[in-house]
């Protein structure tokens, strides 16, 4: 289970061979960009660069279909929410709310601004991940200049992430084989209640794995010396610099249209 969700796919791909320093600079200017895009039409061409980056991956549908499964689900969501707020929040005229008021143009933008950025930003994100060995996380991220101890607590919280959905598998087979009948059906909020016994083994097993990694990096002398050498040593190409440029144009130019924006 954990494998179908989040996994780096092995390829040859342009996109895998980019240093992850490069890709990291990538995905933070497409952070920075989406924030700034204050219009749909501003925002659009963010998610073409990202879908262009995506497809340069040549990421296998069976790989990332359970992936965007779940990341369309909570976009759908929250932007459903969303619709009905701006449709309740703007309104003409305090007028009750009809089929006119929810196809206003100004509404219908509102509400797919959001999600043109939500899903610009997830494109970006899942194709860092699926393109980036997790061994290389904490090597990137000490050798921009983040200290290796934060450094490693984000290699470890995404290399164990996966790891403690198995355990949740793995657990809640446990339970059936005891007698345990998970139900919800369809509903999501009952199948996630239905889901209340795992939570104390999981708990439990996951702490004690945390411990675990606490006294083996303590026993190494982990966090004794300050500055901290890294095994892999990371050297960009001619496309990172690429990269580097179209992250920085990028970035810029949305900073000036921010700036510009009409008031």
């Amino acid at each position: 289970m954990a494998s179908r969700i989040i996994k780096y796919v092995e390829k040859s791909s342009v996109i895998h061979k980019l240093d992850p320093r490069s890709k990291l600079i990538l995905l933070f200017s497409v952070l920075a960009s989406s924030t700034l895009a204050y219009s749909l039409a501003v925002a659009l061409p963010i998610l073409v660069f990202s879908f262009i980056i995506y497809f340069l991956a040549k990421l296998p549908w069976s790989a990332t279909k359970n992936t965007w499964k779940f990341i369309v689900s909570i976009i759908v969501f929250l932007s459903t929410l969303n619709y009905l707020f701006v449709a309740v929040l703007f309104r003409h005229g305090g007028k009750p709310l009809s089929l006119e008021t929810l196809l206003d143009s100004e509404i219908l933008a509102r509400t797919f601004t959001p999600i043109v950025k939500l899903l610009s930003l997830a494109v970006a994100t899942v194709t860092f991940i699926y393109t980036t060995p997790p061994y290389l996380y904490a090597p990137a991220l000490g050798q921009i200049g983040l200290n290796y101890k934060a450094a490693y607590v984000v290699q470890l919280g995404l290399r164990y992430f996966p790891e403690f959905i198995e355990e949740m598998k793995r657990t809640l087979e446990a339970q059936m084989a005891r007698g345990y009948k998970p139900r919800g059906g369809g509903n999501i909020v009952a199948r996630i209640a239905a889901l209340a016994p795992l939570i104390v083994p999981v708990t439990v097993s996951a702490s004690l794995s945390i411990y675990d990694i606490a006294d083996a990096m303590e026993l190494r002398g982990f966090g004794e010396n300050k500055c901290h050498t890294w095994f892999r040593k990371l050297k960009f190409s001619k496309n990172d610099f690429l990269v580097f440029a179209l992250s920085g144009i990028m970035i810029t130019a949305y900073t000036i249209l921010f700036i510009a924006k009409p008031i």
